[in-house]
Formats: structure tokens, sequence, C-alpha cells
């Protein structure tokens, strides 16, 4: 325990200022230093007292402060060892805060002890929080009787312990049971002495009363005296034991002493109801063992595994790491700005919008971290084109949903109902993952204080889809309607069309164009900026002390006004270490004084000029083709690669590659580690490589054509069944090594399955001029196979229109079985394809060609347009289902309180009168549900049921042969109240009154 932890105590007792002192003077002083023992007797009065009292009848007395001053001088100075100055008329807010305090400190007390701990744990939490409400309640009554806040000083003392409990598990019991008997003895004597003063018409008796109190608050004060004592006497590791230890004994003499004064109180003013809060203070407790249930089973359902992340999307991630934030004394008014509106009951959104270049990314970084450091920080998503998962919005509500929910584990248990009864949530609409996800949970948030939350939110233009951007914004501003908490959205974009028309629907939020901040406050930044990086480069690399000079930055700075991406550009080109920087840093001042080109013309070109000097004709045409080759793959990668991928995916060699981005590091992140992705710097980059007035245009359109090609070739020439070599077909996700995944598919392989379609779908190409056709004919499921093992199988569904009726075929197969295929993979061979409806093209071709399929016959629909092929006449819930002794005939039992009776042959009803043999329409005269049903032996009677002798069994959405998994049932599947087998047939009954049949042969 570190040392400092010996200071606590002297921040809990403060030295009574002189114009404190009560008007009655101090009685006489006890003189018994360790006494905690309070003599009954009447305490000794003054003649002045009593004539002040006369006289003052309106004035209460301060009674803490007279118990206080019957302490002997030892005493009082171990508890005035520090002075804290409280302004006058603050006192109550004071004492409301450290009960708000208590209050909080008891419910993270209980939580994190809530599932080790018993029933007497429970019931301590609950008197604690019953006293500290019941006490709130009468706070101003308290801080006008206790004005010297002896009282606030002992509320501290139960605060520290709390805390210390929090801590310290093996003191856990002792510090809760003395912190829940202080509670009530404050609740209780102030409850008392408010109750006294409201009552009393004439004082003749009031020093009984009086005296009672003194003595009661005295004994308080003595206990606290002892604590104070022994941890002054131990510091450093030995103080919670000492702690700890010094409560027994001196809470043994306080419960001694109040327990005497109390039967007196008791007697003379009567019993009272002083804690009154017991009702909310089991709500508090029940809405945390809620909680605590909920995230208990929230991990055990892996629910929070199911709020699905966009990699990088977090502004601290791994990903932003070597990211830039605003330099010391830059954008110093702007943040400002930032940091109040965060706090106002303002708009809630803060729009910075700019154009490209201008530092919105920076400054989101910085405001978020700010919000982090305070605590205030919610949740962050930085949108970025060319980043897979960060480029849309597929996983933006999930992934704000999952942040939220780490810093406040209350949204959870409402999460988790919205998963628990939807599995499919993350994968629907936009605005359902956001009504289901964020605003209902955050609507029903409630928290004992309020609470601040703040959600950064940046490059919102660079999400794909203007549907989506606008879509985004109209549920951010629904977010207005929840008031259960404080929130703030920091929102940066480009002013786009999409966006501004969002904003302009919407009016309650504040709008700040970067740009048009006045022009010596951008200019003044980015002249930091040059002098910082510059001087960096200046030490980095031994160069003159001079250099680079206040004139030739002052010529950057009027270059660079207003893009911050320009400076920022510009002193990477000139760091770069194969280059001298004196020589790049004038091919930048040259290149301004010769060109007429706009701000990104001007930004880029010195850096792909170098990419020529020299070069001939004929050398010039290759490079430039290598160029669009490889940088071109870059700049147009749905999601970036490493280097060693990116080599086998666009066969170059991988030193092919690194000469080629040797000159480029200025505007690519190209780390040394080739496993390490790499990425574009700024999306202006991108943006003007693909300016077709660009002397180095990429084809936009070709691009994406070329690379589609090289995802089917890797794809033609590597996908398998049973790719990883799993030993089973029943091995589920969760219990695949990661290791194994990346062992047999590699980085260039992942990227081709999961983004062939999307490189296609750019590239415009029509779907006969391709090689589409016949590779999902030959590799489709070998496809989703890999899709659900490095947990892409929901992407699949996103196939273009044009591939017709395989590619619906293969649409609706892939919605049918993808939850399955995310927990077994190999299923999509098994279950997959069983469960499909017999026409299904996917069903035709790949059922014969599976190795060791599953010999399985079921009726199931003939196309994907009709219902399932099922017994269907209940009305209501099937209970029960068995089978009569030769298999022919099954009986189920429902909840609508008929037995019905159906031919396993034909599917047909087949009702019968079990002792005529005559057929009814039913089987009726139960006045109740039908809760089981079984045949006699004989076929006679319908009384039992037999099971199968072919080790058939059914649990956890699983169908067993022989103790193993053998067929994952889909969801319409699945909701069955019963099951019947009878030799390799297995029967359901399901929740909606059907009863489907599964004829296994063996």
């Amino acid at each position: 325990m570190p040392r400092p932890f010996g200071k606590c105590f002297s921040h809990l007792f403060h030295r009574r200022k002189e114009s404190e002192k009560p008007i009655i003077e101090s009685r006489q002083n006890e003189t018994q230093e360790h006494s905690t023992n309070n003599d009954a007797h009447p305490v000794p009065r003054k003649p002045a007292d009593q004539a002040i009292q006369s006289t003052q009848t309106l004035q209460p007395r301060d009674l803490w402060q007279a118990a206080y001053d019957h302490l002997d001088k030892s005493q009082q100075n171990i508890l005035s060892t520090t002075e804290i100055s409280i302004t006058p008329g603050e006192g109550k807010k004071h004492l409301k805060d450290l009960i708000d305090r208590v209050i909080t400190t008891t419910e993270e007390g209980y939580e994190k002890y809530y599932q080790t701990a018993d029933k007497t744990f429970r019931k301590t939490s609950q008197k604690i929080l019953d006293a500290a409400l019941s006490f709130k309640d009468i706070i101003g009554a308290v801080a006008a009787l206790d004005p010297t806040q002896h009282a606030a000083s002992v509320w501290n003392i139960v605060s520290l312990s709390l805390t210390l409990a929090k801590k310290y598990s093996q003191s856990r019991d002792s510090l809760f049971e003395s912190s829940e008997y202080l509670a009530d003895v404050l609740t209780y004597s102030a409850s008392i002495e408010q109750n006294f003063h409201e009552k009393t018409k004439s004082n003749s008796d009031n020093h009984l009363v009086e005296d009672a109190l003194i003595r009661l608050y005295k004994a308080i004060l003595c206990y606290v005296v002892q604590i104070r004592k022994s941890q002054e006497a131990n510091v450093g590791e030995r103080v919670l034991n000492t702690v700890t230890d010094s409560l027994q004994q001196p809470l043994i003499a306080l419960k001694t002493s109040v327990e005497n004064e109390r039967a007196k109180l008791d007697k003379w003013i009567g019993l009272i109801e002083y804690l009154n809060r017991t009702k909310e203070a089991e709500n508090i407790l029940r809405k945390i063992d809620e909680l605590a249930d909920s995230l208990k089973r929230l991990h055990e359902h892996s629910g929070i595994k199911s709020l699905l992340l966009a990699e990088g999307a977090f502004f601290d991630s791994y990903t932003h790491q070597h990211e830039d934030y605003c330099l010391p004394d830059t954008r110093t008014d702007l943040l400002r700005h930032i940091s109040t509106w965060a706090q106002s009951q303002d708009q809630l959104i803060f729009w910075l919008n700019g154009m490209a270049g201008t530092g919105k990314s920076t400054i989101a970084r910085t405001v978020a971290q700010s919000f982090q450091n305070q605590g205030l920080l919610g949740a962050s998503f930085f949108f970025k084109r060319g980043e897979a998962d960060r480029g849309n919005a597929k996983r933006f509500v999930s992934t704000l949903a999952r942040q939220l929910i780490i810093k406040h584990r209350q949204l959870g248990f409402d999460v988790f109902n919205a998963i628990e009864n939807d599995s499919d949530v993350v994968f629907k609409s936009l605005d359902i993952q956001f009504e289901k996800l964020l605003y209902q949970p955050l609507q029903k948030l409630s928290t004992s204080q309020s609470i601040t939350i703040l959600i950064v939110i940046d490059a919102l233009d660079e999400c794909d889809g203007d549907k989506d951007q606008q879509l985004i914004l109209n549920c951010l501003f629904k977010m207005q309607e929840i008031k259960s908490v404080h929130l703030r959205v920091f929102l940066t974009s480009r002013p786009e069309l999409p966006v501004r028309n969002g904003f302009d629907k919407n009016k309650n939020h504040h709008n700040l164009i970067l740009q048009e901040l006045p022009k010596s406050v951008i200019e003044h930044d980015i002249r930091l900026f040059f002098e910082s990086k510059l001087l960096a480069i200046q030490k980095e690399r031994s160069l003159s002390p001079e250099w680079p000079g206040s004139e030739k930055i002052e010529k950057l700075v009027a270059m660079a006004i207003p893009l911050f991406i320009f400076a920022a550009t510009i002193c990477r080109f000139v760091g770069e270490r194969k280059w001298r920087p004196e020589q790049q840093l004038e091919k930048i001042l040259n290149s301004a004084s010769t060109s007429s080109e706009d701000e990104m013309a001007r930004t880029y070109t010195p850096i792909l000029s170098q990419l020529l000097a020299g070069a001939n004709e004929e050398e010039t045409h290759q490079l430039k083709k290598e160029f669009q080759h490889i940088i071109g793959t870059i700049i147009l990668l749905a999601s970036p690669l490493p280097l060693d991928a990116l080599s086998l995916l666009i066969e170059f060699s991988l030193d092919d590659i690194n000469n080629r981005l040797d000159g480029f590091h200025s505007v690519l992140s190209i780390p040394v580690d080739s496993e390490a992705p790499v990425r574009i710097l700024h999306l202006s980059f991108r943006d003007y490589l693909l300016d077709k007035r660009c002397p180095f245009n990429v084809p936009e359109q070709d691009t994406h054509s070329r690379i589609a090609s090289h995802c089917l070739r890797l794809m033609e020439t590597r996908l398998k069944e049973n790719i990883c070599i799993l030993p089973s077909y029943g091995t589920q996700k969760e219990n695949i090594e990661p290791q194994i995944v990346d062992t047999h598919i590699n980085a260039d392989l992942k990227y081709a399955c999961r983004f062939w379609v999307h490189h296609l779908e750019q590239s415009k190409d029509q779907i006969i001029d391709s090689d589409v056709l016949p590779f999902l004919q030959n590799h489709f499921l070998h496809w989703l196979e890999v899709l659900a093992l490095i947990g892409g199988i929901s992407e699949a569904a996103q196939l273009g229109s044009e591939l017709s009726d395989f590619l619906y075929d293969a649409e609706r197969f892939i919605r049918q079985n993808n939850y399955m295929a995310a927990i077994a993979p190999l299923q999509i061979y098994r279950a997959g394809l069983v469960f499909a409806p017999t026409k299904s093209i996917i069903k035709q071709i790949f059922f014969t060609k599976v190795k060791d399929q599953l010999a399985v016959r079921i009726a199931v629909q003939d196309s994907w347009s009709s219902n399932l092929q099922t017994f269907e006449g209940h009305s209501s819930m099937v209970q029960s289902v068995a089978f009569s002794p030769d298999g022919r005939t099954l009986a189920s039992a429902s909840d609508d309180n008929t037995i019905k009776l159906w031919d396993t042959a034909t599917g047909t009803i087949k009702l019968w009168d079990t002792a005529t043999g005559v057929e009814q329409r039913t089987l009726t005269g139960h006045s109740g549900w039908v809760r089981s049903v079984a045949f006699s032996p004989d076929g006679g009677s319908v009384i039992e049921q037999f099971t199968s002798s072919y080790s058939i069994s059914v649990a956890d959405s699983w169908v067993y042969l022989r103790g193993e998994r053998a067929l994952w049932l889909p969801p319409d599947y699945r909701h069955f109240m019963c099951f019947a087998i009878k030799d390799t047939i297995l029967a359901l009954g399901l929740n909606s009154g059907r009863v489907p049949i599964i004829r296994f042969d063996f």
C-alpha cells in the first residue's frame, strides 16, 4: 500500500475558524483523554448559557460543536490537524456532495462484490443506502444545525471506509459494517435533532434532550479520534490492517454509548421513523443485481462479441498511434470553444466542417483525448474511406454501443436484451440498430447522479452512401429526446451535399467552418507547426542551427494556408531519410514559384515528380504503369494490406514493390514490418490521383476490375473444402484457435474472399464477361466456409444483382445460414444443404460433392418463396409429440386442448378414435392444455413414448448422432417444446404448432 495513503485521513477534519465559534461558550472540558464513556448525568451548564438561551429561543444550539468542545485538547488537536475552509452558504452543497459520494461508493462496492457476497453483505449495503438517502431528505435542516460541518467530517469517514472496502476485499465486511452503523447513527441523531427543534415549544426541559445528543455526538467523535490515532501511529502498508483492526474495540464502545443515549431519547421524544427510503435503496440494489445478471449472461452468450467492431475506428486505436494531435498553443480558442459547448445546455451536435486538409481529424483526435482525460468520452468513430469497416456504416452503431457499455456498464442490460430478442439485430438496417442498441438503452439509463456522455465522430463524409450519411445524422439528432443523460456529439466532415442537407433539416446544432477562422489564427498555428516539425528534422539530421531560417518558414506558411495537410506532407517530404532535407525543401519552394496549380496539386506534384526524374519516354511509360498497378491498387483497396499480401495479390515481387514505394513515404504509411498494412496518410492523395486532370491519374474502374480478377485468381487456386483441416463437421468456431485460421488462410486470401464482390461492383463490369459464374459453381461453399472462419459471413449477402438466378439463390442460402455458419463453419455443407429447398441451385450443385455427406431426408420447401412443408393443424403451442411403435403415426399434444395424429408417410392428419377406429375431426374432451402424449406398446392407445436405439438426441440447437454434433437446426426448427424419436426418425413439436419430420438414413 503506498505511503501517500497515510494522508487520506488528514483531510477529513478541519480547524474551526474564529468566525465560526458558537454563541454558547464551550462547556467544561472533560479530563480523561481516552474515555469514550459518556456520563449520563446532565452536562454542567453555566449561568451565561442559561441567560443567553432565555433570550435566544429561536437560535438552535450547535450541538456538534458543543460535543467537540467537550473533548480534551489532545482529542481536538487530532481532529483539527488540517483546516478545510467551507465558504459561507456552501455547507449544504458540500454535505450533499459527500452523501452522493457515499451512495455512489456503496453502489460500486456492492456491484464489485455482488458475485461473491452473501445475503448479510447485501442487507448491510441496503442499510447504508437507506440511511444516506434518508439523511439527504433532511440535509437542509442538518446543515443549519451543524454550521461547523462536524457531521460532514464523520460522513467523510464513512466514505473513506467504503472506498477502502472497494479496493481491499479482505477488509470488506468489517468496513461495510462500521460504515453501516455510523451512517445509521448519523441519520438517527439528525432526525431526532430536527424533530426536537420542530416540536419543542419551550426550553424548560430542552437540556435533557440536548445533553443526550451532545453525549451521543461526543461518542461519535471519540470513535473517530481512536481511528485517527491508530492511523497516525502506522503508515505505509500497515495502514489498512491498522484501520480495520482499530475499528473493532472503538466500534463496540461506540455502540454501547449510543444505545444508552438512544434509549433515553426514544423515551423522551418517542420512537420516530427516520429510515424512510428502504424501498428506493432496495430498488438501487435490485438494478445492480439485474445489471450484474445481465452482464453475466451477456458474457456467457458472447453478447458483447455480437457487437461487431470496426477495426481502427477508436480515436486511440493502434491504427492511429502515430497520428498527430494539436500542438501546444495551437487551436487554443477553438478547443476552448468546444469545451464550453460540451458542458453547456445548448445544441446537441457541434459540426466542425472544412475543406480537405484543414486539420479536422487532428482536432477531432485532440478533442477526443481531452474528453477522455476528463472522463467524459463515451465513444468515438473515425470514418476513413478505403479502410473496410471504417468506410461504411455497417458497424457504426455496434462499435459505438460496445464502447458505451464498457464505459457505462448499466447500458449492458438493455443492449443484451435487444441481442437476446434478435440475435441478428447487428445485421439489421442502420435505423433499427440505432433504435435497439443505442437509443432505447440510453433512454432507459438510470443513474444516481447526472452524467455527461460525449461522442466524437470524424469524417462522416467518408462513409460510403449518401443516404447512410443522412440516416446517421437523423439518428444522432433523435438523441436530443434522451433526457436521462447529458449527451453531446462532436462531428467533423467536409461540407459535402448529403451532410449539408442532413444538417439543414435539423437545426439543433452548432456549425463552425474551419477555413473561415481568422486568417491570423490559421497562420499562427501553421507557423508553429512548421517551426516544430522542421526543428525536429534539424536536430535529427544534425543540420545548421540557422536552417531553415524564418524567411523560408514564412514562404512555407504562405503556401500552406489554410491547409494543414500541405504542411504535414511537406514536412514528411523534407524529412525523408534518403534525401538531404535542404534539397527537398528547395524543391518545394521552387515549385511554388513556377506552378499555377490548385492547392492539392501543389501539395503532391513535387512528390510524384521524383518518380520520373531522369527517365526517358519508354521508362516513363513503364514507371507510370507500375505506379498504377502498385500505388493505384493501394489507394483503391477496400482495406489496407501488408506488403507480403499485396505482393501475392497483384503478382509483383516484394522487392519491386519496395523499390517503387521508396519515394512515397511522405504520402503513404509504409511500415518496416512487411506484415503491417500500408496506408494512405490522407484521403486527399487518393482524390488527387483519381482526378482525370492529374498527370499520374489512376483509372478507377479499370483498377477495380484488375483487383477483382486478382481476387478470383487467388480463390480459384486456393479454396477447398475444410481448408483448415478441422476434425469434425460439428467443430464450433469458438473452439478454433485463431492461429489455425491464420495458418491456412493468409491475409491475401482473406482479402480476396471478403472484397472481390466490392471490386467487381465498382468496376461496372458485366457479369457475362467475367469468370465469376464458373468460380461460384466450383467454389461457392468453399468461399462461404472461409468467410465463416474469418468472421465475414454476413458480408456475403451483399452480392450484385447481375448474377441472376444463381446469385439470388446464393443470397437466400447465405441469409438462411449465416448465423449457423458463424458458429460452426462446416455446417454449411450439412445443415445448409439439408434444409435448403429442393430446387435450390446451390443444393443441386453441391449436395453430392460434399465429402462424408450426412444421409438425411426431410420434407422441405421446393423453392425459397414457399413455406416449409410441415405438419400443420394446431392453433397453439405443441407441448408433446410421440411416435406409434410402427413409426407410421405421430401424436402431437397442444395448448389448443387437442391431440392430433399424423400419417408420417403422407404428412396428412390422421384422426381416429383409438377404441373404434372410426375417423373423427379431432380428439377432444380435454378441458385444459394437453402437456404430454404417448402410445401404448401395442399402438392401440395413446399412453407412453418410446425412444430410439440409433443414438439420436437433440440439445442446444444441434441434432447429435452417436454423441457427436451432426446437424445444426435452423431458427425455424429450433423453437420446439418437445421432440420424439423412433429408430431413425426425429419429430419436433414447434411452438408455432408445426411438426417437422427428419429422417436419417444410416
